[in-house]
């Protein structure tokens, strides 16, 4: 059983290339048990929930959250907030992962460093304050990501598409995290990312797509899809040296034990 656990639905149906029934049925065809629906911006939040529950018995989970590129006013901000206390007083705690995509992304700055500062700790307080894990996005902004993790101490977490190396993976692990490796993993080139692989241990990995990016080999250059994570599993097992089977199952625990998903 394989678990991508942050993709992007929507943004892998906005182009009419491929409907939401598609992507769901090539999920239950090559094993894909759960798929989780990752909201970036305050326009997608409801999506993402509507979209959960529609799909609950097929295995859909979703985050709210906005993206460091994304805007994050004052009023943004309190959107998220009401739409998480919703779905907690809605009773719908088994469908949802957690607060995110938030963190900061240096590289692109579509939003200025203080207002990413300012929405990542936002978010960081409203999933301490509910009880859920915080989904991070860092891109040429580690040193800042870690510094605001560190004096804010969220507890839970997952660092997203980790692509640092074993040294960066060891201090994301101090923080008491969970590291999440994308597609990028099985690109030839990638010598650190797969020392880092190697190192984390089997109970704090969790697999992605981040679909429609980051599209593993043998599919690189193509749109990302969800089910395409069984190649990064199969990659991963090679890597360390482990069974499919270990590796699937230690994804699945975590999984179920970074938010209680069920």
């Amino acid at each position: 059983m394989y678990i991508d656990t942050h993709a992007h639905f929507d943004l892998c149906i906005e182009d009419g290339d491929i409907t939401e029934e598609d992507l769901l049925v090539e999920m239950e065809e090559s094993g894909t048990a759960f798929g989780v629906q990752i909201s970036i911006d305050v326009k997608g939040l409801r999506w993402s929930y509507d979209f959960a529950k529609k799909h609950r018995d097929r295995g859909i989970r979703f985050s709210l959250g906005i993206h460091p590129s994304s805007r994050a006013t004052e009023i943004d901000l309190e959107s998220l907030a009401a739409l998480t206390e919703e779905v907690m007083v809605a009773g719908d705690i088994d469908l949802f992962f957690g607060i995110g995509e938030t963190g900061l992304d240096y590289y692109r700055m579509h939003q200025p460093a203080a207002m990413q500062q300012r929405s990542f700790e936002f978010q960081i307080g409203l999933a301490q304050h509910h009880g859920v894990p915080v989904i991070v996005h860092s891109r040429e902004a580690m040193d800042d990501t870690v510094a605001i993790l560190k004096r804010l101490k969220p507890g839970k977490g997952i660092m997203h598409c980790f692509s640092g190396d074993s040294t960066a993976a060891a201090g994301i692990l101090d923080l008491g995290m969970y590291i999440s490796f994308a597609g990028n993993l099985t690109y030839k080139n990638a010598h650190e990312l797969h020392d880092a692989a190697k190192y984390v241990p089997l109970d704090r990995m969790l697999l992605e797509t981040d679909a429609p990016f980051l599209t593993p080999v043998p599919f690189r250059g193509k749109k990302n899809r969800p089910h395409y994570v069984s190649h990064t599993y199969k990659f991963l097992a090679q890597l360390r040296g482990e069974k499919l089977s270990s590796i699937e199952d230690a994804v699945y625990r975590n999984f179920l034990a970074v938010s209680g998903a069920k």
